[in-house]
């Protein structure tokens, strides 16, 4: 099931499920705070909405074009909106899902106390205090937030 919603969290990481719960509590309330969030996710429906008509007639225009009639062109035309939605929504959501959801879940993991990268989120767990990078990434590693901040 993580090949559909993965879970963002390492798996190396030593959580009960109640942790990992609680840990993708957190990341929701983080990302249900930031408003571009939100309009980010809204602004999948209404490109469908706003181009599903348009992308019905062009591809019925194509199958003009290339001389095909009766049922294929009925196929174009009837086809072209359930590819206008796969590319919206599935393509686009996964998109944001990883680029704006999956910060928020390595957000989280470090508010419960566990060291990984703010941007991959890798298990920093193991390297020495002075590696100032993450080793997967290469991002700078930031300072552990105290224990139960906001």
């Amino acid at each position: 099931m993580s090949w559909i919603w993965p879970t963002y969290i390492h798996r190396d990481l030593p959580l009960t499920g109640q942790q990992r719960k609680a840990i993708h509590r957190d990341a929701w309330k983080l990302w249900w705070a930031n408003r571009r969030n939100i309009t980010l996710y809204l602004t999948l429906p209404a490109l469908y909405l706003l181009t599903v008509f348009f992308v019905s007639d062009m591809a019925g225009r194509l199958a003009t074009i290339i001389s095909a009639g009766g049922f294929t062109h009925k196929l174009f035309r009837a086809a072209a909106p359930f590819a206008l939605f796969v590319i919206c929504f599935v393509v686009g959501g996964a998109v944001l899902q990883r680029s704006r959801f999956a910060p928020c879940v390595y957000q989280a993991t470090r508010r419960h106390g566990y060291d990984v990268c703010a941007k991959c989120g890798y298990w920093l767990k193991g390297l020495c205090e002075d590696s100032r990078r993450c080793p997967e990434c290469g991002m700078q590693r930031e300072a552990m937030p105290p224990p139960g901040a906001p």
